[in-house]
């Protein structure tokens, strides 16, 4: 994962419309197992243990950073899949892609290995998750400084291997404090259903699809913020850019990669790590109109018009959810996954049900 290409700095905008006339052409840490034969007063005395040491965590990101920098330098979705999964994964396989689009200079850019610095990990007790939190900055090697903002990381086992499987860049330094028991460990959302003030942690989805479809009007959505302004912004670019023989529809995705992690936060809140998934569906509003896909969407469909096109946009948020009052959005990044073209203007996006 690398913030340095995602996230709100901007949107690359599906399709231009044209007009055609009918008819023509167109290395993993893991915990020691417990003795079962150690005799059961003996449990009771043993020390509080979290789902992995601070060591540990601290040598699982050190070989992430190690594989993914090696994985940048020749594009190698298949040696990412070894320390991503996830949404984070789908995200870094997208801008593999996108790389096609990219200058030279850019390519390298963004190929220069990178560091999380001023690491910070929020670990559960063991037994309570498989997975843990880390705040850090990304900085380039061989820079002096390091990224503006923090990143919230998730490392989660998978298969008994320890991924990065989500993370989102917040758009100040800002962040609730996290509550922590008496060892030390930090307190994983149990139930993600349940209401932490305005919402629950699993309705974060829904409310950060709302900013597309709904413009953040209800009543219980995100506060206000730079990002929540960004992303609302959104549909309006893009059906100006189709308009006048053309618009924007904005629905839910496929929830193929959709996950929340969630902790409490010591003011009894709720601090969460979610991804949303938002499908675009470009349609010509007359019989005539053909969309010509961006170049971003010729990757996946290639040079090829058509009357319209499904976009699928994967989003990785982070959120402070307040025991009273509204949820703040902290930021989100997002990537395109996927383009198809619709077999007529309403046509169904090709492999999925919608």
């Amino acid at each position: 994962m690398k913030n340095a290409v995602r996230g709100i700095s901007g949107m690359a905008f599906a399709s231009t419309l044209v007009l055609m006339v009918a008819g023509c052409g167109g290395g993993s840490g893991t915990d020691s197992a417990a003795s079962s034969a150690e005799p059961a007063d003996k449990e009771e005395h043993k020390p509080a243990v979290g789902v992995v040491t601070p060591a540990q965590a601290d040598k699982l990101v050190d070989h992430y950073e190690k594989v993914n920098n090696k994985a940048n330098k020749n594009s190698d979705p298949r040696l990412l899949s070894t320390v991503e999964g996830g949404a984070v994964f789908e995200q870094s396989k997208a801008t593999y892609k996108m790389q096609k689009n990219w200058t030279a200079a850019e390519r390298a850019d963004y190929r220069k290995p990178f560091h999380y610095v001023d690491r910070k990990f929020y670990l559960p007790r063991k037994g309570t998750a498989d997975w843990f939190a880390m705040v850090a900055y990304s900085k380039n090697a061989g820079e002096k400084k390091k990224g503006k903002y923090p990143g919230i990381l998730i490392m989660e086992k998978q298969g008994g291997d320890w991924k990065m499987v989500a993370g989102s860049y917040s758009e100040s330094t800002w962040l609730p404090r996290l509550a922590k028991d008496e060892k030390g460990f930090v307190e994983p959302v149990s139930d993600t259903a349940k209401e932490a003030g305005a919402l629950s942690p699993d309705a974060l989805s829904d409310e950060l699809l709302d900013l597309y479809t709904e413009q953040g009007s209800t009543r219980d959505g995100f506060r206000t913020s730079k990002t929540t302004e960004s992303l609302r912004k959104i549909p309006g670019r893009q059906n100006k850019l189709l308009n006048p023989h053309g618009e924007a529809v904005f629905n839910r995705g496929e929830p193929t990669h959709e996950k929340v992690h969630a902790l409490r936060t010591e003011d009894g809140g709720v601090f969460a790590v979610f991804s949303t998934e938002v499908r675009e569906h470009d349609r010509g509003t007359q019989v005539t109109a053909t969309i010509h896909p961006s170049d971003s969407m010729k990757v996946y469909v290639g040079d090829t018009s058509a009357p319209s096109f499904f976009v699928n946009w994967l989003h990785l948020s982070s959120a402070y959810l307040p025991s009273k009052g509204r949820p703040k959005l902290l930021g989100t990044e997002y990537e395109m996954t996927d383009a198809a073209a619709g077999s007529d203007r309403n046509g169904r996006m090709p492999g999925t049900g919608t």
